[in-house]
C-alpha cells in the first residue's frame, strides 16, 4: 500500500490523535514502521490503550475508501514524511498527519490575516492596505475563508497579484462557492478533514491552529470580544507566534476582542505592516525563510525543494551561512548553530 494510505490508517484509530501520531513518527520515520511496531513499543509511547487500538485497527473510518475518493476527486495530498509540507506547521505540538488541498502549495513564507465576519466599513479599506504591503514584502496570506475579514484577505490577496492560502473548517469536497473561485486564481485551499466532511462546531475552531501554525505572524485587523480569530491568537500565542492587532476605533466595541489580547500580553498594537516590519527586504524575507527551513536538520535537496532556490544560489547561501556561524553542517545535514 502507499505511503498516504498509511497515513491515512494511523489518522483513523480511535483516540490517536495528533500530539501521539507525531510522537510515533519522530521515533520511526515512516507510518509503515509505526503500523508494524509491537504494542509493547508502541505502549512505551503512547500507552497501552493507544497502542491496542493501533494493533487491532480499531478505526473510525475506512482508509481506503478515503484514497478511492482522493484519487477520484483529483484532490492533492500531503502527509508528514513529505518534504513540501510545511515546515512551520510541522514544528507544532499536534500538526495533521495528512493535508488535503486544492491548488499549489508553495514555499513562501506566510501571514495570517484575520478579523470577524462583519467588520467595520473602516476595516475593509485597511485589510486590503495590510494585504498590499504584505505582497509586497513577499509574504503569502493565510486566513479561514469565512465571509467578512477573512474572504476579504483572500480576494484582495488574489486580485493584488498575490498567493493566498484558505484554511478550511469542512472537507474539501464541502467548500462554499463563494470559495471555490480561489484556485482558478492562484490561491489554495487547504483541509486536515476528510474530504466530504462537513463543517460543525469543532471543525471551525480546531482548524485555527493550522491557520496560526502556518504563518509567521498573526494579524488582527478588527475582533470583537467573542471572535473566532481570539482562538487563533490563543493558539499562535501557545505556538510562539507573535499576534498583532489594530485598534481602528478606540470607543467602539468592534475592537474589544483585540483590546483584550492588548491587556493580557497576548499580542501587540501596529498601525501599520511597516511598523513590524520596517525596511524588512524581499531578500531578508527569503534568508530569513531559510533560516526557519532548517529548525530542523535537511539535506541540499530538501532545501531546495522548499526553499525554492536553485543550486547555485542555495550553495551561495549556505556557505555564507557557515562562515558566519548561522548553520553547520553535519554529513548530509545542515542545521542551525
Amino acid at each position: 500500500m502507499s505511503s498516504i494510505y498509511d497515513w491515512l490508517l494511523l489518522k483513523a484509530v480511535k483516540g490517536l490523535g495528533e500530539k501521539s501520531i507525531k510522537k510515533l513518527y519522530a521515533v520511526y520515520k515512516d507510518p509503515s514502521l509505526i503500523l508494524e511496531a509491537s504494542v509493547e513499543e508502541l505502549k512505551a509511547l503512547i500507552g497501552r490503550e493507544k497502542a491496542e487500538r493501533l494493533k487491532r485497527k480499531e478505526l473510525s473510518f475506512d482508509p481506503q475508501k478515503v484514497l478511492y475518493r482522493v484519487e477520484r476527486e483529483g484532490i492533492s495530498t500531503l502527509t508528514l514524511s513529505d518534504g513540501s509540507y510545511p515546515d512551520l506547521l510541522r514544528q507544532i505540538e499536534d500538526p495533521p498527519p495528512v493535508l488535503f488541498y486544492r491548488g499549489e502549495v508553495k514555499s513562501k513564507p506566510l501571514v495570517a490575516v484575520i478579523g470577524t465576519r462583519r467588520p467595520d466599513y473602516y476595516s475593509v479599506s485597511f485589510t486590503k492596505h495590510v494585504v498590499k504591503q504584505l505582497i509586497e514584502l513577499s509574504f503569502g496570506v493565510v486566513s479561514g475563508g469565512a465571509r467578512g475579514i477573512d474572504f476579504l484577505s483572500h480576494s484582495y490577496s488574489v486580485e493584488l497579484g498575490g498567493y493566498t492560502v484558505c484554511v478550511l473548517g469542512m472537507g474539501i469536497l464541502q467548500v462554499p462557492s463563494h470559495l471555490e473561485s480561489l484556485v482558478a486564481k492562484g490561491g489554495t485551499l487547504l483541509s486536515e478533514f476528510l474530504p466530504d466532511e462537513e463543517p460543525n462546531a469543532f471543525t471551525f475552531p480546531r482548524r485555527n491552529r493550522i491557520i496560526s501554525g502556518l504563518s509567521r505572524m498573526v494579524f488582527i485587523l478588527e475582533a470583537g470580544i467573542n471572535s473566532g480569530a481570539l482562538i487563533t491568537a490563543e493558539y499562535a500565542h501557545k505556538q510562539g507566534r507573535e499576534v498583532y492587532v489594530h485598534i481602528g476605533v478606540g470607543k467602539s466595541q468592534r475592537w474589544d476582542g483585540c483590546v483584550k489580547l492588548l491587556n493580557e500580553g497576548k499580542a501587540k498594537f501596529f498601525r501599520d505592516v511597516k511598523d513590524v516590519l520596517g525596511g524588512f527586504s524581499l531578500q531578508e524575507a527569503q534568508e530569513d525563510f531559510l533560516l526557519n527551513l532548517l529548525t530542523t536538520p535537511k539535506t541540499f535537496d530538501e532545501l531546495a525543494i522548499l526553499s525554492g532556490l536553485d543550486a547555485k544560489e542555495l550553495t551561495a547561501k549556505l556557505t555564507e551561512y557557515e562562515l558566519l556561524g548561522k548553520l553547520r553542517r553535519i554529513g548530509a545535514y545542515y542545521r542551525l548553530a
